[in-house]
């Protein structure tokens, strides 16, 4: 959608005299003819007050495709298959931000400077606005269990937990199936 004038509607405008194509009516001069004498000044009135010319200030809107861009996700240690059902399953709560804004304190550890620097404004830009989503996840080892790792997320019904082996259960299971893989081709040789 083009930017218009916000007095007569010429497109690629956004006048008030000044814009970058020259609005038919004001001739980018951001006055125009006084509509009550139309212009000749013959009628002393208070809109013009007997000029002939009206100077009407209105304000151009320019609308245009926001850009979109990821923020990077800091190296903690979730693993993959829960960071997939949190996206999944996991009820975001959506926030907003603009450079202006303080950030909460649970967005400044991980993301504050990288999201301070994109809300920062370019040059000619007025504020920049973002709309971003977070939600909190747990990671709980519990001591009675620790082969494995609980991670609760908020979901639609309730908090959802997801219960992953841990990462020296993992490399236990790992290691088992590796000597099984080397067992199995060690018979395999020796059988003709």
């Amino acid at each position: 959608m083009l930017p218009r004038c916000g007095q007569c509607g010429a497109p690629d405008a956004a006048c008030r005299g000044r814009g970058r194509i020259q609005c038919t009516t004001c001739q980018a001069t951001g006055s125009r003819s006084c509509p009550g004498c139309d212009g000749d000044g013959t009628v002393q009135h208070r809109r013009c007050t007997g000029t002939g010319r009206t100077v009407t200030w209105t304000e151009g809107v320019i609308t245009r495709t926001p850009s979109t861009g990821e923020v990077k996700l800091p190296a903690y240690g979730v693993p993959y298959l829960a960071r997939q059902q949190v996206r999944e399953r996991g009820t975001w709560t959506p926030t907003d931000l603009t450079d202006n804004d303080p950030l909460r304190d649970h967005l400044t550890k991980a993301f504050g400077p990288s999201l301070k620097t994109l809300l920062l404004p370019y040059d000619q830009e007025i504020a920049r606005h973002a709309a971003a989503r977070y939600i909190r996840l747990a990671r709980v080892v519990v001591a009675e269990h620790p082969q494995r790792v609980y991670f609760v997320f908020p979901a639609s019904g309730g908090p959802h937990v997801l219960v992953l082996p841990s990462q020296k259960r993992t490399w236990q299971i790992t290691a088992i199936v590796l000597g099984a893989l080397v067992l199995l081709a060690l018979i395999a040789r020796l059988v003709p």
